[in-house]
Order: C-alpha cells, then structure tokens, then sequence
C-alpha cells in the first residue's frame, strides 16, 4: 500500500528531472553581438615567413541570431552577387564574392605583409569577412581568396580573435624559361650600309674581270 501511494510521487520527481536535463542541455552560450573581434594571418611557405605583398579585407556579411544559433547573410554591398553562403568554406564561393567586389570595384581595407610575414586586422564588427590578395610577394604566385567568420565556434566556445594561417600557406611562382639572344636592331642598322657596299665593290670587281676577259679573248682570236 505505501509503495502505490508513493508511485505517483516518484513518478513526478522523476519528471522533473527529466525536465531539468532538458534545460541544462538546451542551455547554451550565445554570442556577444557588441564584441569586437581581429583576424590575424600568417604567411609561410615551406614553413618559413613570407614578407611583401598585400592582403584586402572585406566585409562581406552580417551576423543573424535566433536563441543561441547564428549564421551569416551577404551584406547590402555583396547582396547583389547572389553568392549562397551555405558553405563559407568553399573556395569556390570565396571565388564567386572576390570576383563580385572585383567586377563592382567594392571598397576594402589593405594592409602590406610584414617582414615577419603577418598582418593583423583589428575593432571588426561581427560577421563574415572575404580575404583577398591583389598583389604577391616577389617570386610568389597571388593566394586564392578565403572567408572568414566573427566569432568562430571551437569546441562549442566563441572565438572572437581569429588565426587565419591554416588559410595562407603560398606557393612559389613558376620560372619562366630565358629568351634566346636576339641579334641588336641598331647593331644591323649601323653595319648595313657597309655591308651594301661590299657587295658593290664586289660586284664591279667582278664586272672589270669580266671586260678584261673578254677583251683578251677577242683579241686572240683577232690574231
């Protein structure tokens, strides 16, 4: 009898339970939307700094919040490309809004490659950022373009201050094979007089022997 009396009771608080789990769970940080945030990039090749060369920040979209959960959306200026930002970590969709802000000459921010080989954009709003590089190092071939996101999730923790080296690894330029002599245009303009009267002199040379040949041959057979 006391076993069914107390049934209902452990029934309730074992719901409740069960309800406090489901909040504990649900629970979760959200983004600070009045934070600031930095990307900092680091150029190597060959595990070494590659100083020269520039790198262009755009700001490409703006942060969205719904309880918790985030995403981006093209911004006013990159809203005309049309570009879906279903994956930001494509490089063709990198591609697609480097060449918008290209074709529709879209303003940004360029900083020069330290001689450490890093450069750090700083006092970013949230939200999605296209890295592109117009100019390269001396010897080196231009990055491909890459996107980044303030703040970034990492292990279910916000990271406001972004490393975007894994991104700007680059590649040498390929050597281009060296170009045969070619003979001096002035060189065949100075020496071809020259060469015209040669052949000249040559020729009435050649025109005196002929005369005198003959002349001689008449006049044996004249005898």
């Amino acid at each position: 009898m006391k076993l069914k009396k107390r049934l209902p009771v452990l029934l309730m608080l074992a719901a409740l339970m069960i309800f406090n789990i489901n909040l504990v769970v649900s629970a979760h940080d959200v983004p600070d939307m009045d934070t600031q945030g930095s990307i900092s990039v680091s150029v190597q090749y060959d595990g070494k700094a590659v100083p020269g060369g520039t790198l262009t920040l755009y700001r490409a979209g703006d942060v969205t919040q719904d309880d918790g959960n985030y995403d981006f959306t093209l911004n006013k200026e990159f809203a005309g490309s049309r570009v879906s930002l279903e994956d930001i970590q494509s490089d063709q969709t990198a591609k697609a809004l480097a060449s918008y802000a290209e074709e529709q000459d879209i303003s940004g921010e360029t900083r020069t490659i330290s001689e450490d080989g890093k450069v750090v954009f700083q006092d970013l709003e949230l939200g999605l950022y296209l890295l592109v590089q117009h100019e390269a190092a001396d010897g080196f071939v231009e990055m491909a373009p890459f996107l980044i996101g303030i703040p970034m999730v990492e292990d279910g923790t916000y990271i406001y201050d972004v490393d975007a080296s894994p991104k700007t690894e680059t590649e040498k330029a390929p050597v281009q094979p060296e170009e045969p002599d070619q003979p001096k245009t002035g060189q065949n303009e100075e020496t071809a007089p020259y060469a015209v009267a040669a052949g000249l002199s040559l020729c009435a040379v050649g025109a005196v022997g002929c005369m005198i040949y003959a002349r001689r041959k008449h006049s044996r057979h004249g005898n």
